[in-house]
């Protein structure tokens, strides 16, 4: 059996230009890259050009550290770690973090249990967690029917008051990756925006976040990787304010015997989700970005645009499995390339 693992982030590339135009226009573009979360983020500001954006840098930097030391699964002073090494069935948490499961829970039951922060005991079956080896064999049908019995998000709940969170099973267990990202995405723009700056793009992997525009004021613009050839866009549009949102069954797989396996997992069945490629939801803010691009992932093309045609504030680009792209109906046909 060949099993062959692989990793490559980001889930969406984004081709940003970042050429500074010399211009009457007082305002520059400053860049920077953070590698944090397991995920480089980009952020380009567009700011004036005596403003020192130094001691920015330095708070987006502590900002990012600090979500990836609490919200990993594997770190030291992680407090998810710490809730799924938990002796007791009620533990506190912090604003954040509960304010996080708090979501994530209530998007569980919208999308009927596809989208379920339970689901660490699956990737670790699978090999696709922080802390698996990558040589890990697949699971056999048994360990993954094991798996499944210990995914259900409707085991844990916080209180009215969200500082504490309780566990019905000691076997649940958790993992925010789905969501964590969008979270911190929307304190990274409060953070920019408590700095005066109102000009913004931040792309981290998949998960993307604007406002305003660059420094010739035209508006952001962003693209979409076709899921199967990295080099290519599938869309490109412009972005003054909100967030782009890709999910996609090439950032984190292994191919096993030419079998795709991938992170995205259907807690029904303890599998990964093979109806499509890639899902990217236009949003007005990251946080149901990252949870509708996750959580609908399972779902053929039909069922994604139908869900998303019934809600406001959203549209959809689906590639499904046999790479057929599909918008949802207030998508501008002219922002694709094919």
């Amino acid at each position: 059996m060949r099993n062959k693992i692989k990793s490559r982030l980001p889930t969406a590339v984004i081709f940003i230009s970042l050429i500074l135009l010399s211009s009457c226009d007082n305002n520059v573009q400053r860049n920077r890259f953070f590698f944090r979360m397991d995920t480089m983020t980009q952020i380009t500001l567009s700011v004036p050009r005596s403003f020192d954006v130094r001691p920015v840098w330095q708070s987006v930097d502590s900002l990012l550290a600090q979500a990836e030391n609490r919200f990993s699964t594997a770190g030291d002073n992680s407090e998810i770690r710490a809730l799924n090494e938990r002796a007791s069935n009620a533990l506190p948490v912090s604003p954040e973090l509960c304010e996080m499961l708090k979501t994530g829970l209530a998007y569980g039951d919208t999308l009927d249990g596809a989208f379920d922060i339970t689901v660490l005991p699956l990737k670790e079956i699978w090999g696709l967690c922080e802390q698996c080896a990558d040589d890990d064999p697949p699971p056999d049908s048994s360990r993954v029917g094991a798996a499944i019995q210990y995914v259900d998000y409707r085991r844990m709940r916080v209180n009215d008051d969200c500082d504490t969170v309780f566990f019905e099973s000691p076997d649940t267990r958790i993992d925010v990756g789905g969501i964590a990202k969008g979270f911190v995405l929307t304190w990274l723009a409060s953070l920019l925006k408590d700095r005066g700056i109102d000009n913004y793009l931040i792309a981290a992997g998949g998960d993307i976040i604007a406002s305003g525009s660059k420094q010739d004021k035209n508006p952001w613009r962003v693209g979409i990787q076709h899921p199967r050839n990295p080099s290519e866009l599938i869309a490109t549009l412009p972005l003054k304010r909100g967030a782009l949102v890709t999910s996609g069954d090439y950032s984190r797989f292994r191919i096993v015997d030419g079998n795709r396996y991938h992170h995205i997992f259907d807690p029904s069945t303890g599998y990964s989700c093979n109806q499509n490629q890639s899902v990217t939801i236009l949003a007005d803010d990251p946080v149901r970005g990252d949870i509708f691009s996750t959580g609908l992932f399972c779902k053929n093309a039909e069922h994604i645009i139908t869900f998303i045609n019934a809600r406001d504030n959203l549209e959809c680009l689906v590639v499904d499995y046999a790479g057929n792209i599909r918008v949802s109906d207030g998508w501008d046909a002219a922002y694709l390339l094919e």
